[in-house]
């Protein structure tokens, strides 16, 4: 069968086995995952609530322009409803940012080390990624601008803020200097997944309020309100790319009871709050233990801590192996671009206690490889 030859560069998503298979296969008690940076916690008692009660209702197509939804986030970012447009997951907005603005042989920059969906949504369009690699683990607006620039004009830039998986943030002023100097006709999408565990948190609302037309901020519920398995994502951009977001995106592409359940969790800023100041402190908890092993960690402003795996550890998927043995499963990094590190989401204080054990007996002399 005949297929776009663009295709061949892309590489497919490979999900890692499910927990509980590894956890069968090896023969383990318990098997605790810090791989996803899911949120530690899970939706809150309104959204369960507001779930179950959507769920009544599955014989119907749920409201195709979740207009429930984009209302209060638009009062909530201080725009209008028409500059929101939702998505099954920010991961399919990332892709559909690709589909308005990039054509075929289109250069689409973005930094590297970073998320892989990036690169990948370029080449689905049969457009080139150009990787500009980060400075200081963060990335680099000078170069990413001279990327964009030459030696033909790129028509998409993405920019994870913070970044993942280095857990790195551009101040923003930086990054409105930065949106500024962009060419013309250059779409600049600006994720924010985890903005909320920043400190300060991120603002690159504040360019689309400004009128700042060539400009797309994506958020997700995945992440601080615990949502990951229910795939909702949102975009708010001018109205000229919310409209073209639109014209592509899917039909019914997030359930009525996502939506439900993100509406509801939207309105528990306490819970927020709560979950926002857990994870600061359990990122400079698991910096702290991952210095103290040996390991190379960066200070994050997200919900997972990066770090640098010594040579005399091996790379980040041997030391990913051996922990997983010890019942922990963290991020290897070689698909981000990034081999000789791993990333570790925070989990609650209890799993950050088993990863603290596990970590220790991985990396003591003669460590352990086999299971505990």
């Amino acid at each position: 069968m005949p297929l776009r030859k663009a295709l061949g560069n892309v590489e497919p998503y490979r999900p890692a086995r499910p927990a509980h298979e590894i956890q069968r296969a090896l023969g383990l008690d318990t098997l605790i995952k810090l791989a996803s940076n899911e949120g530690a916690f899970g939706p809150g008692p309104a959204a369960l609530d507001a779930y179950h009660a959507a769920a009544a209702s599955l014989g119907r197509y749920p409201d195709g322009a979740a207009l429930s939804l984009r209302e209060a986030l638009a009062e909530r970012h201080g725009v209008a409803p028409a500059q929101v447009v939702i998505g099954n997951g920010a991961d399919e907005l990332i892709r559909l940012c690709a589909v308005v603005a990039a054509e075929a042989g289109d250069r689409v920059v973005h930094p590297w080390p970073s998320f892989p969906s990036y690169p990948a949504s370029a080449r689905v369009c049969g457009a080139e990624p150009v990787a500009v690699t980060l400075s200081a683990r963060t990335a680099d607006l000078d170069a990413m601008l001279a990327a964009a620039a030459s030696p033909e004009e790129a028509s998409l830039v993405y920019i994870a803020n913070p970044n993942n998986p280095t857990g790195t943030r551009v101040a923003d002023a930086d990054l409105a200097s930065f949106v500024a100097q962009l060419p013309q006709n250059a779409l600049c999408v600006l994720d924010e997944a985890y903005a909320e565990y920043a400190d300060p948190e991120p603002d690159g609302m504040a360019l689309v309020r400004a009128g700042a037309e060539s400009i797309a901020v994506l958020r997700t519920f995945s992440k601080v309100h615990g949502l990951a398995a229910l795939r909702v994502g949102y975009a708010v951009a001018s109205p000229a790319v919310a409209d073209a977001l639109d014209r592509v995106r899917p039909i019914f592409n997030v359930s009525q009871p996502a939506q439900a359940a993100a509406l509801a969790s939207l309105q528990d800023a306490d819970a927020v709050r709560e979950r926002t100041a857990h994870a600061r402190a359990a990122t400079g908890r698991l910096a702290a233990c991952m210095s103290g092993a040996g390991l190379d960690p960066q200070p994050s402003q997200a919900n997972f801590v990066y770090a640098e795996v010594p040579p005399a550890m091996g790379d980040g998927a041997a030391l990913a192996d051996r922990l997983m043995h010890q019942g922990v499963l963290v991020r290897a990094l070689a698909g981000f671009g990034a081999a000789d590190a791993i990333r570790v989401t925070a989990g609650t204080d209890e799993e950050m206690a088993v990863f603290e054990a596990a970590l220790a007996r991985v990396t003591a002399p003669g460590g352990a490889s086999g299971p505990r």
